[in-house]
C-alpha cells in the first residue's frame, strides 16, 4: 500500500477519536457530500423518469406522426393516401385511418366531454390494445354500437364493462362547415338539430398511466363512425404514422407534408404535445446550478476539514519530513485524505439515493395528482450514467478542493512544525 494513502486513511481514522472540533468538522464534511450526491442522484432519476415515461405514454397513447386536415377538413381517398406513404417513405412502419368528432359521453349519474375516435382494431398503430385492463381492444362486428373508454373516464361515469352509456354529437361535415364558414346556411341551430344521440355498450376499459388522456379518448368501430358522423365516402379525420425510428419523425412529417400537399396536415408527437416536453426540459435547466451549489458546499467543507486537519497535524508533519518523507509525499498525503473523503462520502449519498429510488419505484410511495402531472406517481430511471457522473464529480471537487490544504500542508518547514504547540 502507498504510505501517503496509509497515512490518509490513519489521519481519517484518527479524527474520529482525536480533537472533537476535527472530528466534528469531518461528519459535516462528510454529510454534506453524502447528501448533496444524494439530492443530485434523485433530481436526475426523477426528470429521467419524466422525460422517458411521458415521452412513451405519449407515443403509446398516440402515433410518431398525426396527419389531420386543416379546419378540421375530412381527408379523401384513405386508401389512395396509404399507398402513396408506403411507396414514398420508406421509414414508415405502418399507418392507419381515424375518424375523431367532439361529443359528451352520459351515464345514468354522470356526463363528461370527450373525443371519439372511429378505428380498426386491426390496422390501428397505438399501443392501446396493451394498456387494456378489461375487456379486448376489438369490436364484435364493423358496425356494432359498442365503445372502449379509459378507466378514468369509467370511473368518473360509474360504469363498468357491459353497461350501457349515451354518446351525443354534431354532425360533423356541419360541424366543419360551422367552423369554416364556407356555408352561410349552415347555423349553430341547424347544426344542434342535426346532433347525434346514440347509445353504446362499454366492452373494453383501458389505462395508458396518463389520466388526462384516460378522462378523454373513446373508440368506436371505424365504419360506424363515417355513417354516425356522416363523413364522406372513403375519407377519414387523419391518419396516425408510426415510423422504424421516432428519431426521424421531423425529417418524415415535412417529407410527408411535401408528398400530401394541403389539406393534410403532418404533426409529430413533439409537436403535438410541445407543452409536455417544453416542460421537462425547463425542469432540467436548473440542473447545473444545483450540482454548482452542491459542490461549492462541498468543497468549503472539505477545505476547512483539512486545514484544521493540516494545523492538527502539524507535530506529525515535522516528525514525517525529519524521518526523509518529501514534501510531495506530505501533499499527497492530505490531497488522499480529502479524496477519500469526498469518495466515501458520495458512494455512501449514491448508495441511499439507489435504495430510496427503488423503493419508488416498486412501491410508488409518492403519489401524484395524474390530471396535472399525466403520471399517478413519481418515475424513476436507473441509469448508470447518472450515478458515474455523480461519483466522478465528487471525486474531481474533492481533489481540487483539497489541493491548497494539501500544498500548504507539504511547504511547512520542519523546524517550524516540531516547534509548533
Amino acid at each position: 500500500m502507498n504510505v501517503s494513502f496509509f497515512i490518509a486513511r490513519r489521519y481519517l481514522q484518527a479524527s474520529s477519536v482525536g480533537g472533537r472540533l476535527l472530528a466534528f468538522a469531518s461528519v459535516v464534511a462528510f454529510v454534506s457530500v453524502a447528501l448533496g450526491s444524494m439530492a443530485l442522484i434523485l433530481a436526475l432519476a426523477v426528470l429521467g423518469g419524466f422525460e422517458r415515461d411521458l415521452s412513451a405514454n405519449a407515443v403509446k397513447f398516440t402515433a410518431h406522426i398525426e396527419i389531420h386536415g386543416f379546419g378540421k377538413r375530412p381527408l379523401p381517398d384513405k386508401q389512395d393516401v396509404w399507398k402513396r406513404m408506403k411507396d414514398s417513405l420508406p421509414d414508415i412502419q405502418a399507418a392507419s385511418a381515424y375518424i375523431e368528432a367532439e361529443g359528451i359521453i352520459r351515464s345514468k349519474t354522470f356526463m363528461d366531454g370527450v373525443v371519439v375516435r372511429g378505428i380498426d382494431p386491426q390496422s390501428d398503430v397505438t399501443s392501446i390494445r396493451a394498456n387494456m385492463t378489461d375487456g379486448n381492444f376489438a369490436f364484435s362486428s364493423p358496425t356494432a354500437r359498442e365503445i372502449i373508454i379509459g378507466a378514468k373516464l369509467a370511473r368518473k361515469l360509474g360504469v363498468r364493462k357491459g353497461e350501457k352509456i349515451v354518446l351525443y354529437s354534431t354532425d360533423q361535415s356541419a360541424a366543419q362547415n360551422l367552423a369554416s364558414g364556407t356555408n352561410q346556411t349552415t347555423t349553430p341551430e341547424s347544426a344542434l338539430q342535426n346532433a347525434v344521440v346514440e347509445q353504446f355498450v362499454i366492452i373494453g376499459i383501458y389505462e395508458t398511466g396518463m389520466s388526462e388522456f384516460d378522462d378523454l379518448y373513446a373508440y368506436i368501430p371505424f365504419d360506424y363512425a363515417s355513417v354516425l358522423f356522416r363523413m364522406p365516402e372513403g375519407a377519414a379525420s387523419g391518419f396516425d404514422v408510426m415510423l422504424h425510428d421516432i428519431r426521424n419523425a421531423q425529417t418524415a412529417a415535412s417529407q410527408l407534408e411535401l408528398l400530401l400537399g394541403y389539406p393534410f396536415f403532418p404533426q409529430t408527437v413533439y409537436e403535438k404535445y410541445s407543452d409536455i416536453f417544453a416542460w421537462i426540459d425547463l425542469q432540467k435547466q436548473p440542473v447545473p446550478l444545483v450540482l454548482g451549489l452542491i459542490t461549492i458546499v462541498a468543497v468549503f467543507n472539505i477545505v476547512a476539514t483539512l486545514f484544521m486537519a493540516v494545523v492538527q497535524k502539524m507535530t506529525s508533519i515535522g516528525v514525517l519530513r525529519a524521518l526523509g518523507m518529501q514534501r510531495g509525499q506530505i501533499t499527497r498525503i492530505f490531497l488522499a485524505q480529502g479524496v477519500i473523503l469526498g469518495t466515501s462520502a458520495s458512494f455512501v449519498g449514491c448508495a441511499i439515493a439507489l435504495l430510496l429510488c427503488f423503493i419508488q419505484a416498486k412501491y410508488h410511495i409518492i403519489a401524484l395528482q395524474g390530471n396535472i402531472y399525466f403520471l399517478s406517481a413519481v418515475p424513476i430511471e436507473f441509469s448508470w450514467q447518472h450515478y458515474a457522473l455523480v461519483l466522478g464529480v465528487s471525486v474531481t471537487m474533492s481533489a481540487l478542493a483539497a489541493l491548497l490544504p494539501a500544498i500548504i500542508g507539504g511547504r511547512i518547514r520542519i523546524l517550524k512544525a516540531l516547534s509548533f504547540q
